[in-house]
Order: C-alpha cells, then sequence, then structure tokens
C-alpha cells in the first residue's frame, strides 16, 4: 500500500501552478508516495502541469476531487485528462446539496447518476469514488444513507472512506472498511478526538482512533492507497508530517 497526502490539507499553498510545484516538491520530500487532488483547492489544477509534476516528483495521482458537473455532463474529458497524467479514479468529494434536500428525496437520482458514471469510465478501466461526510448517516425511510449508497451502487462504484467523518457519523472506521470490502482503492486517514462535546480535526496519531487496526484492515480488503487529510492546521505540514511518520511507524 502506498502513502501519501491529501493535497485538500495544503490548498492555502495551491493558489498557483508555481504553488503546486512546490508543494509536489515538499511532499515528495516528506516521503510521500502518492497524493490525492482536489479541485476544492484554491487554484484548480492544471492538467498538462499535473503531467509533469507527476513525472518530475515521482509521485503518482491516486485519486481526485472532481466537480459533479462534469462527471454528469463531461464525463469522456474527465476521463481523459485523468489518464494524461496516470489516475485511474475520479473522485467525488461530497454529495451535492441539491440531492440532500427534503430529507434526501433525491438520493435515488444521485445513486443512478454514480451507477451510470461507473459503466461509461469501463472503457477508461477508470472508476467513480464517493467519499463521505458525516451525513450519510442520516436515516431515510429506507434505511442510512451511507446503506442505500453501498446496497443500491453498482460493485464498480467505490468508495473513497474518511476516518474522521465515519467517527462522526456514529460509526466504527474497521467494521466500515468491511462493508466496502473491494470497493475502496484510496483511504483517508484523519485522526478524531471530542473536546467540550464537539468533535475535532487532529493530526493522524495525536487523536483516539486505532490506525493499527484501520490499516491492518485496508491492507485486508485490499486498499491501494492510504492518503494523510487534516482540514485545518496552523501548520498543515508540519501535521501531516507527524501523521505520515506516525502510520509509517505502525509498520
Amino acid at each position: 500500500m502506498k502513502y501519501g497526502i491529501q493535497l485538500y490539507s495544503l490548498r492555502q499553498y495551491l493558489k498557483s501552478d508555481e504553488g503546486y510545484r512546490e508543494v509536489f516538491n515538499k511532499v515528495k520530500e516528506m516521503g510521500a508516495e502518492t497524493v490525492q487532488l482536489s479541485v476544492t483547492a484554491g487554484h484548480p489544477y492544471n492538467t498538462e502541469l499535473i503531467k509533469e509534476l507527476v513525472k518530475e516528483s515521482g509521485l503518482s495521482v491516486c485519486s481526485t476531487h472532481s466537480p459533479f458537473s462534469r462527471i454528469v455532463n463531461d464525463l469522456d474529458n474527465l476521463a481523459l485528462e485523468h489518464l494524461s497524467f496516470g489516475c485511474n479514479e475520479i473522485g467525488i468529494g461530497m454529495m451535492p446539496g441539491e440531492y440532500r434536500k427534503n430529507h434526501y428525496e433525491k438520493l435515488d437520482e444521485f445513486i443512478a447518476q454514480l451507477n451510470r458514471a461507473a459503466e461509461w469510465l469501463k472503457q477508461y478501466n477508470i472508476h467513480i469514488a464517493y467519499h463521505n461526510h458525516w451525513f450519510e448517516w442520516d436515516d431515510t425511510k429506507e434505511g442510512k444513507v451511507i446503506e442505500r449508497l453501498i446496497k443500491d451502487t453498482s460493485k464498480d462504484v467505490h468508495f473513497i472512506p474518511d476516518t474522521f467523518w465515519i467517527k462522526v457519523g456514529g460509526d466504527d472506521p474497521v467494521e466500515f472498511l468491511d462493508k466496502v470490502n473491494g470497493r475502496v482503492q484510496t483511504l483517508h486517514l484523519k485522526d478524531y478526538k471530542k473536546t467540550l462535546g464537539v468533535p475535532i480535526f487532529r493530526a493522524v496519531g495525536k487523536g483516539i482512533l486505532d490506525f493499527k487496526e484501520i490499516i491492518k484492515k485496508a491492507e485486508e480488503i485490499g486498499v491501494q492507497n492510504s492518503v494523510i487529510e487534516l482540514d485545518l492546521s496552523p501548520n498543515p505540514y508540519k501535521s501531516l508530517q507527524f501523521g505520515l511518520d506516525f502510520i509509517k511507524e505502525l509498520k
């Protein structure tokens, strides 16, 4: 399994092409093997630049968070862009708000979009992958949102489990990985702690999650990439380096 960084954590430095180059260089120096790209970073990535940086750094791009509008309306071009920098997973960072309105009345439509994308992407040998937050553990008349996403999507639809948000949703990360066995290529590693009853982001190794068991389960179910992520930090490079070192020392 490769270990790397979710570049959303470093979004404050990604406001120019030069910023991307510096981040790739620093992440490589930190000991990362792979990165995940996110369109929510400050400056949308330039595909040609990413191709250069992958070649220069030796880092792979394990996955992305791509605009849902492009997944629906521009999937062929999006797929070709991913292939150009060697990435075979198109990620969705969050279910768009329109599908969550009125207690998820359009959830079936969202699931259908995932299934259509998964089927279409087979010709490119690319998977669509959904990244969870906490609301997927909300109840609907037909069961929890996450249960419906797992049950009603094609097995070709992948998941990008986020350890922090799984815990916030009330589930156990190790047990959840069992539920999506065979459907996870990329895993987000983010620690969890409560302060005054409120869940807060913590650097990996500084919270309460059992990453030794999480990594053990991830390897068991065939996860290929685990990326360290921290949404908020006064010193993101320091936090990510701590997390990356912590995970490697568990081996």
